[in-house]
């Protein structure tokens, strides 16, 4: 539980810096993030590490990249969230990925990521999964994510802000 408010410490002064530079670097320019790119989630989690299976949750946010193009169609973004896996060690950690989602129908996209977790499962992690759209501002999300140790199956909620 101690690694997790030390997360949460580090993620509130990461905000609340970034929060008091981003006007001094935006003065007398557009701003550099535009709020209505941004969206926020959560989710629950069935983590797995050898036989071992918990369940955790997380939080996490997600800025629209729009001017990155890489196909036709594709939409990108980059997301930063905290996890707790469950496990009964202080088992937490934060992670950033990069995402790419594309239609697959009308309200169904397909999506996938890759980034870094640092935490108590540091290193590279992967994931793919699927999007159901609600409506105009929220998506449900199944996904199954791979790290180092931990493998997750992951049930998400995402609303653009």
């Amino acid at each position: 539980m101690r690694n997790l408010y030390n997360y949460l410490t580090l993620l509130f002064f990461a905000l609340l810096s970034s929060a008091l530079v981003t006007p001094v670097l935006a003065q007398g320019s557009e701003p550099m993030l535009d709020k209505n790119r941004l969206s926020i989630g959560a989710g629950i989690s069935h983590n797995s590490v050898g036989r071992a299976d918990e369940t955790g949750f997380q939080f996490f946010a997600a800025y629209d990249l729009e001017q990155v193009n890489l196909i036709e169609g594709v939409k990108s973004s980059v997301e930063f969230g905290l996890m707790d896996y469950g496990f009964s060690r202080d088992s937490t950690g934060i992670w950033g990925t990069y995402v790419i989602e594309g239609p697959l129908g009308e309200q169904v996209d397909w999506l996938a990521r890759a980034g870094f977790d640092i935490g108590d499962d540091s290193g590279l992690m992967f994931g793919a999964g699927l999007g159901f759209t609600m409506d105009e501002k929220s998506q449900l999300r199944i996904e199954y994510v791979v790290r180092d140790d931990i493998d997750s199956l992951q049930f998400n909620f995402l609303y653009h802000l």
